[in-house]
């Protein structure tokens, strides 16, 4: 992988809280510091599966790192499918409580791992050969009618099984076992294969209202399985995932881009720099202003010329910008807009 490269980035600043009110215009000049292995940038198309992609890319990265550069890439639908499957079966266990969505979290991806595994994209893609990108909007509206008429009839055992059906013919039968270079495994030994424990990963947030140092169930709306974050100071979240970067391995980011200074197009996401960043953020969190909107791979960090640090994101957008599906976001944007994160417990010091 090539290194410090010079980026040149002309960006338009509109009028917005994080950007200059005279509308001038900004030069950018960002020097990569490291960029670890990644696989190639993917489309989740018209899906709500960020979570997925961004969790499959830090395995996958993960791989290579461990093996040489052997590129290994994972189906990312499997887990989707098997996400909406553990959803369908959870709406109804709760009578019909909670909203079966798109959207999950890095435990997401690692509780359908532990339990169904995986398999390589060369055999299951989660779509028809004749469609160009995943669409999930229909087929979620059709999972979430099967699941209240399981509800409202009291059987469980014949929808879920309509639901299975209807999965195969929207995203294609999932193989029970499969060659993969000369090996047959199952889902199950071919994850174990990749990676024997996703319990080595945990997930960091940072908000006041709960003690520091501590865990708790972090209450964003794709968190449908109350999963427990540990919580930390930004500053000790940000020093874990830097150390984690400089030490070789990569990082995923849960975060808010509604900014009007989050330019997808132009490859980069700015902030103003705040006095108090644990208050405003916290601020921002209570008043919705920064939700759980989407979850990117960390694959770097680079610098500008005035020595202010940027993270190396890998969208799931596909090859979209300057950077071909990569985008540059600011440490200001990183203290402020983040939800959450998920990297090896190793990089971070649990009290």
């Amino acid at each position: 992988m090539n290194r410090n490269f010079l980026f040149i980035i002309i960006l338009l600043v509109h009028f917005c809280g994080c950007s200059s009110k005279d509308g001038r215009t900004f030069t950018l000049q960002l020097i990569n510091d490291t960029i670890l292995p990644y696989t190639p940038v993917m489309n989740q198309g018209r899906t709500q599966t960020c979570w997925a992609y961004a969790m499959t890319s830090l395995i996958e990265s993960d791989w290579l790192t461990d093996n040489n550069k052997d590129t290994v890439q994972l189906s990312v639908m499997y887990t989707v499918r098997n996400k909406y499957m553990k959803q369908f079966e959870h709406y109804y266990r709760i009578g019909g409580k909670e909203e079966i969505r798109g959207g999950g979290l890095g435990h997401s991806l690692l509780d359908v791992w532990k339990e169904k595994g995986t398999v390589p994209l060369v055999c299951y893609a989660g779509k028809k050969s004749d469609t160009n990108y995943h669409d999930h909007r229909d087929l979620l509206k059709k999972i979430r009618r099967l699941a209240r008429k399981a509800v409202k009839e009291n059987n469980y055992s014949y929808y879920f099984q309509k639901a299975e059906e209807l999965l195969d013919e929207v995203m294609g039968e999932v193989p029970d076992t499969f060659d993969y270079q000369g090996i047959v495994y199952t889902p199950q030994s071919f994850a174990a294969a990749i990676c024997p424990n996703v319990d080595d990963y945990m997930e960091v947030t940072s908000f006041t209202h709960h003690p520091f140092h501590s865990w708790f169930a972090l209450e964003v709306p794709d968190n449908w399985e109350h999963a427990a974050f540990y919580n930390l100071p930004i500053s000790e979240l940000e020093a874990g995932v830097r150390k984690s970067i400089y030490d070789g391995r990569t990082v995923v980011w849960d975060g808010d881009i509604s900014e009007k200074s989050f330019y997808p197009k132009e490859g980069v996401a700015v902030f103003d720099q705040l006095t108090d960043w644990q208050l405003e953020r916290q601020k921002a969190y209570e008043n919705l202003e920064t939700t759980d909107d989407h979850m990117m791979h960390i694959v770097g960090m680079a610098h500008d010329e005035q020595g202010k640090v940027y993270y190396l994101m890998k969208n799931s957008w596909g090859k979209r910008g300057p950077y071909h599906g990569l985008l540059y976001m600011s440490e200001d944007y990183f203290r402020a807009k983040t939800i959450s994160v998920i990297l090896r417990k190793e990089f971070i010091q649990m009290r």
